[in-house]
């Protein structure tokens, strides 16, 4: 196999070919005056084509550098193209929510797989549904939980993962798990004489806890800060704030912070600096399974 890596890969196609024992080769990129992106292939694959890069800001420009990519490996390579792509942009717009708009990871996914996609790994995806119902090829949707659980081991005395809400209670569940800790899901309330919204495990204690709250994303940071003001207002011993994908956007960060929050931690998905936990490990295993169902 011969893993390549894009600009945007952020040091993941390095650390996933040296798990796989794999060649790296580093794609040509520049841009032109006008702004087009170009990129070449520099050598021919040696049977699978592993190609690694994320979509985090700019994402259209990200977008259009994995599809040029895919398209000119699929007229240079004899053997299969897997693109592995930790954070995959636009998966949130999974549904036309509104009369008129696009699917648009059905536009990201359809046209990979147009352009001669043989496979696909992501990390974490917003709703892993989108690859059976939108790709025909194989593909595996990652959860970075073991490394997430190892850089908290140690590190806390008493934990208590939740998630943010019920839809997101697997990957918590699957943190905890790995932690040896007991794991629930926040429920909103909001006073209808008020209007103030409260935010509250649904079976769960959290006093005296030290909370772990996971989810996939964090962008503008604020329902993650409502939740740990909540949760440190019933008498919670800390709360650390953990995302797979740290996009972090309007001042996610200071908000995080001010909410009362101990310490942020994501992974190298996205860069920042809260990216404490790399994904490479668990994209080399999601590889290796992949690679097993396209015998």
């Amino acid at each position: 196999m011969t893993v390549y890596s894009l600009e945007a890969s952020n040091g993941i196609a390095a650390q996933v070919a040296r798990h796989l024992g794999d060649e790296l080769v580093f794609l040509e990129k520049k841009t032109f005056p006008d702004g087009e992106v170009y990129v070449r292939v520099p050598s021919k694959p040696r049977g699978v084509a592993i190609l690694v890069s994320s979509m985090y800001p700019s994402q259209e420009k990200r977008f259009l550098e994995l599809l040029f990519s895919v398209e000119a490996l699929s007229a240079y390579a004899e053997g299969s193209i897997i693109a592995v792509v930790p954070y995959l942009a636009f998966a949130r717009q999974d549904k036309r929510f509104l009369e008129g708009e696009p699917i648009s990871v059905k536009a990201v996914l359809k046209s990979l797989e147009a352009l001669g996609l043989s496979g696909l790994v992501t990390v974490d995806l917003h709703q892993p549904r989108v690859l059976g119902e939108y790709l025909s090829v194989p593909s595996i949707n990652v959860l970075p939980a073991e490394e997430i659980a190892g850089y908290f081991k140690g590190k806390v005395s008493n934990p208590l993962v939740l998630a943010p809400d019920m839809g997101a209670l697997e990957r918590a569940k699957s943190v905890a798990e790995h932690l040896g800790a007991e794991f629930d899901y926040l429920v909103k309330e909001r006073d209808r004489v008020t209007g103030e919204v409260k935010i509250y495990p649904k079976s769960l204690e959290v006093a005296g806890k030290d909370v772990i709250i996971v989810d996939d994303i964090i962008s503008t940071g604020g329902t993650m800060a409502l939740a740990a003001k909540n949760v440190l207002g019933s008498g919670a011993k800390s709360v650390k704030a953990v995302c797979t994908h740290a996009v972090m956007v309007q001042g996610a960060l200071d908000k995080l912070y001010y909410a009362g929050i101990e310490e942020v931690v994501a992974t190298d998905t996205v860069p920042s600096p809260v990216s404490k936990v790399s994904v490479a490990p668990s994209v080399a295993r999601g590889l290796k399974e992949l690679l097993e169902q396209m015998v």
